[in-house]
């Protein structure tokens, strides 16, 4: 199963990529405690309290195009998943189409999970569109659980 989610971003390509490939950029949407290296074959990981935390390596580096991570070390759950970043510019907006693939059928929780991505990818948003994201611990976090 895959977790799927399209949002217009009133951003240019360029400040999209920023976001999801720096690590100033993924602690300021997703969370504060992120270690990123943007170049393929780099690792990013992200950490979400004690003992938390998820890697992925970088595999796929477009500059204003498209961002692709497979996971590493990282819950159960996420065990041979692949998070995805594709990039269209439009009219006044970017096009951001998200995508986490390969999650078991029978996953029970993959509600939750792709109802917490939708939360963190409203993050990305708010952060280019406003100058302040919601990420993990933040005061404004809809995120009630640590990993997406």
């Amino acid at each position: 199963m895959d977790i799927l989610h399209s949002v217009p971003i009133k951003t240019t390509p360029e400040h999209l990529f920023e976001a999801i490939t720096t690590e100033a950029g993924l602690a300021a949407w997703w969370t504060p405690d992120t270690s990123a290296e943007p170049r393929v074959g780099g690792l990013n990981t992200f950490g979400f309290g004690p003992g938390l935390s998820a890697t992925f390596r970088v595999d796929v580096l477009e500059p204003q195009r498209h961002v692709a991570w497979s996971a590493m070390k990282t819950p159960p759950i996420w065990e041979g998943t692949g998070i995805s970043f594709s990039i269209a510019p439009g009219d006044g907006a970017v096009a951001l189409r998200f995508s986490h693939t390969g999650y078991a059928n029978d996953e029970p929780s993959f509600g939750l999970y792709n109802y917490l991505w939708a939360q963190y990818i409203r993050s990305l948003k708010l952060l280019l569109e406003t100058g302040t994201g919601e990420p993990f611990g933040s005061p404004g976090s809809n995120a009630a659980h640590p990993l997406p």
